[in-house]
């Protein structure tokens, strides 16, 4: 689709490989989001990373100087899990967690009860700690018929230490094991970003996705109907995505090129 830049009021942000590398900024951050905040368009976040709460990645935020980001505007796979069980489930749902305790945190402040077996739901995710154990657990609460989920099936973790493996690693291995597919709740299901939407009264001409990957970030926006913008500042390269059949509606070197593109559309 051709973007209508006059029509966007938010973006849905990607963080490793857009916003920064680990530990390490791309760019001037602090400039980049005075200039978003001078467009009057919202910063928001979609990661499929559920390692951190929305506060611990404010944080991250404000050491980069970037003081205007708010817990609100960050959308993880553990906000959408939560959205989605609340819709989906009683409350009384009982749901079993292989991830990190960040994500476990966030589903109990939420209000769910989280069981060690006996699970309604198994929901997989990045955990650092994953032992054989884990997996044969999560496999015969399946198997006795919880309903699977993932949070991402990223292959790839982008860290302070290069290229790790991703939660995508956990979740293979205990369908394998139980031969039951799970349901994906990040990135490029459109989960995340329709939960931005509804949260911020936006339509999907209004909200542009901005990512450094193909198959989850610009995917995850085209699924979602929205405009899209590839970033070259973290995994694609030109040549990577010649060979998908829907190409992003634009391609810019970083994060800076696609705001300054934004707001030259939107003054033209």
């Amino acid at each position: 689709m051709a973007i209508q830049f006059s029509k966007i009021k938010a973006l849905f942000l990607d963080l490793d490989g857009v916003v920064w590398h680990g530990a390490d900024p791309i760019g001037d951050l602090s400039a980049i989001f005075r200039k978003i905040a001078k467009m009057d368009v919202l910063p928001l976040i979609g990661t499929n990373n559920a390692t951190k709460t929305p506060e611990a990645y404010c944080e991250k935020f404000a050491g980069f100087g970037v003081n205007s980001m708010k817990p609100e505007y960050i959308f993880s796979p553990a906000i959408g899990a939560a959205s989605l069980f609340r819709e989906k489930y009683p409350a009384d749902v009982k749901i079993h967690v292989v991830g990190s305790d960040a994500l476990r945190a966030y589903l109990r402040n939420a209000g769910f009860a989280l069981v060690p077996d006996g699970a309604d739901i198994v929901l997989a995710s990045l955990d650092r700690e994953l032992t054989y154990d884990k997996i044969a657990v999560a496999q015969r609460q399946i198997l006795n018929g919880a309903e699977f989920y993932a949070t991402n099936r990223d292959p790839i973790l982008l860290s302070e230490d290069g290229i790790k493996p991703g939660g995508g690693v956990i979740v293979n291995a205990i369908e394998t094991c139980s031969g039951i597919a799970p349901t994906v709740i990040g990135k490029p299901e459109p989960y995340l970003i329709r939960a931005a939407m509804h949260a911020f009264g936006l339509t999907n001409g209004e909200i542009l996705a901005i990512g450094d990957r193909y198959d989850t970030d610009i995917l995850g926006g085209l699924n979602a109907g929205c405009p899209t913008a590839l970033v070259l500042s973290g995994v694609e390269t030109r040549e990577s995505i010649a060979k998908f059949d829907r190409e992003p509606d634009l391609i810019c070197a970083d994060l800076n090129e696609a705001i300054d593109r934004l707001y030259a559309g939107k003054i033209a």
